[in-house]
């Protein structure tokens, strides 16, 4: 029986691929909620992948599943008989035969598979394996978004033999941040530079200013309600993206971060007045802004732009090497001093039986 597992679970062995000295098992499990029981193995892995992101956690998994999933569930462990697994795969079947990563598009800046470090093309030749034989769903094609360039999942794929098609996507900018404040300002442009001064200033000296971090759960609900008017009212063209289902995940997915230790909402207020947000996670040595809102009321105050200096300011306090946008090449990114990273889409046809 697979770890973690409460009840029989199919396993198929791979004896074309091995780990060590053992044949490698794809084990399935059809239920969301063992995205939950296998969060112990789920997370080993995450500590074990230099490619991990927060979007790869089992509770971001399952709460996106729980308000916003549907089709079928299948997560397969890939790993020795004897052993913990070395890869999961989340994936999901819908009707008409397609077969993806659980986290959609629209919500998800990054997917993959989880595997330890050197273990994905290995992982990978077993779950196509298991994937092409009698055992496996009647898919018909395997869609991948999301996935970053350099994950060794695109490097696998990209390979002749495995047929499939490996396309640009998207691109998330991110900024190299450097050790100090004062080595960031001087990689933007002159302008750029002179004009974030400026305004960093003209906030400062604006009475009843202050940046409040969301750090308990106390503050949380309030805090959310204030991102969500702030993100509505900045780009009002998004306002039907609230939906009660995307509204939901949010604040739940926001209270697993908070519990994690990896939610970094930030914002600005002017005599208590909220003027700006930021919604980001703080994972590993990177930020990932998810999301921002301003008051378009409060132009003059530039509260987005000083809101994210002062981000990248703690960020580089912090220790982190990198704060990245996530998907999108809005202009005003590479004010900052952001740098493309791209993800790729990866398109593959089941073999003929």
């Amino acid at each position: 029986m697979p770890p973690s597992c409460s009840a029989p679970t199919p396993c198929y062995t791979v004896a074309s691929a091995s780990y060590g000295d053992e044949p490698l098992r794809v084990c399935v499990f059809s239920s969301p909620e063992d995205i939950l029981r296998l969060a112990p193995e789920w997370r080993a892995l995450m500590e074990a992948s230099s490619h991990a992101h927060p979007f790869y956690d089992p509770a971001w998994h399952h709460t996106w599943w729980k308000h916003l999933g549907s089709g079928e569930v299948h997560i397969c462990t890939v790993g020795p008989e004897t052993g913990p697994p070395i890869a999961i795969a989340p994936l999901t079947l819908r009707e008409d035969g397609v077969m993806r990563f659980i986290g959609g598009e629209d919500l998800t800046d990054y997917l993959d598979i989880l595997a330890r470090d050197g273990a994905h093309a290995e992982a990978w030749r077993a779950l196509l394996e298991y994937l092409n034989s009698p055992e496996a769903p009647p898919w018909k094609e395997l869609i991948l978004h999301g996935v970053p360039a350099g994950s060794p999942t695109a490097e696998f794929f990209r390979a002749p033999a495995g047929g499939a098609t490996v396309e640009p996507e998207e691109v998330c900018p991110v900024i190299p941040l450097p050790d100090s404040w004062e080595a960031y300002t001087g990689m933007l442009g002159q302008r750029e530079e002179r004009e974030m001064r400026r305004k960093i200033r003209k906030a400062q000296m604006e009475p009843g200013l202050e940046i409040h971090r969301t750090l308990n759960e106390k503050d949380l609900e309030n805090d959310l309600d204030e991102f969500f008017r702030l993100h509505e009212l900045s780009q009002p063209q998004k306002a039907e993206f609230w939906n009660c289902p995307r509204r939901a995940f949010f604040r739940e997915m926001a209270k697993e971060m908070l519990a994690l230790g990896w939610l970094d909402l930030t914002i600005m207020r002017v005599d208590g007045h909220p003027v700006a947000a930021n919604f980001a996670l703080d994972y590993g040595d990177r930020i990932y802004l998810y999301n921002s809102g301003f008051d378009p009321g409060e132009r003059e105050l530039s509260a987005g732009l000083v809101l994210l200096a002062q981000d990248i300011e703690h960020a580089i306090q912090a220790g982190r090497t990198s704060f990245d946008m996530l998907r999108g090449n809005e202009p005003y990114k590479y004010r900052y001093a952001a740098q493309d990273e791209p993800i790729v889409r990866i398109r593959l046809a089941r073999k003929a039986s």
